[in-house]
Formats: structure tokens, sequence, C-alpha cells
């Protein structure tokens, strides 16, 4: 009976080897150096809020294969919910671009984040809705975003987090200037 236990223990310890599912990996997206100098005269800037669609909202990284098509990568996955990251590093994008805001003027900026995507190359699509958050909300039209980034090259997905970040940073540039354009905070 010995015998037979130690070669149903091996049999079973081969199985659970062999049964291990490959280990994850795990990408977070990370803030860019600016393209051009901070726009002069420009408040501070606070990103109050970003909101992602449904099928990004997730733990997986998430690539457009086709028109109507979606790739879930199950070992590809986000350090941290898309929503709260990309807050972070638009935040962190902006605070770069306006090293010292101009005292007295403060924006609060809420993000729209239509779509979000690597295709199967891992080029990127930013499409997003910004807008400064006011007392009047008739004042600011809201800013439509359109954003294309090549890949950086290298393997796939190993450098979609990379072309994500350098897609946020464009959106940041775009934020600034914006904000810049809309002129002093007024006090209404």
């Amino acid at each position: 009976m010995s015998g037979r236990t130690g070669v149903l223990v091996a049999v079973l310890a081969g199985l659970c080897a062999c049964s291990s599912s490959p280990p994850s990996r795990v990408y977070t997206l990370s803030e860019t150096a600016p393209d051009t100098a901070g726009a002069p005269g420009v408040g501070f800037v606070r990103i109050d809020r970003v909101t992602v669609p449904g099928e990004i909202d997730r733990p997986e990284l998430v690539r457009r294969t086709g028109p109507n098509r979606l790739e879930i990568a199950g070992l590809d996955r986000w350090a941290a919910p898309l929503d709260d990251t990309i807050q972070r590093v638009l935040s962190d994008d902006v605070a770069r671009r306006i090293p010292t805001p101009a005292p007295g003027q403060a924006r609060a900026v809420q993000v729209d984040i239509r779509e979000f995507y690597g295709d199967g190359a891992c080029n990127v699509t930013l499409r997003a809705v910004w807008t400064v958050r006011q007392l009047h909300p008739d004042a600011t039209p809201p800013n439509m975003e359109d954003i294309h980034v090549p890949s950086g090259g290298g393997p796939c997905p190993a450098t979609l987090a990379a072309t994500m970040s350098t897609a946020l940073g464009q959106l940041s540039d775009r934020i600034v200037a914006g904000v810049a354009r809309s002129g002093p905070v007024s006090e209404n």
C-alpha cells in the first residue's frame, strides 16, 4: 500500500506542477516629460475626476483587434484600477507642465475617457472630453480630444503601457494649453 501511495503522491504532484498557470505581468502608466515649457500665467489645475468606459474598466489590459472586437489579456494586468491610475498620471503630468502655478487661480478639470485602446500592434487611440468645472456650467464648453500615438516598438503588449502614457502626456499638453487660452478665473 505504501508503494501505491508514493506513486499516487508523485502523480498528483506532477499534475499540480503541470496545471500551474504562468505568472501574471503587471503594468502601470507613468507621467511623461512635457513637450514644451508650461504656459505662463496658468493657475493651479487639479484633475478632479476621471471616468473610463466599462469595457476597459477592468484589471486586465484590453486591446481593440477589430471594429467590434476586443481582446482581453488574461495575464497582462493593471497594477491598480485604470481610472485611478489615469487620474494620478494626468495630475502628475499637468503638475510637470505648470511647475509654478499663478497665485490665486485654481481650476478643477473633469476628464471623460471615451476610448483608450491599443490595437493589435499596440498603436494607441485616446478619445477624451475634458471640461473645466466652474460655478456656471454653461460658461465652458467641453473640449474633445482625439489622440493617436504609434507604438514605441518592441513586443506588444509590453509596449502598450508606455504608449498609453505618451497619449496621456499629449492629453495633458492639450489640457494645459486649453486652460491657458481660457484666461483668468472669473469670480462671478
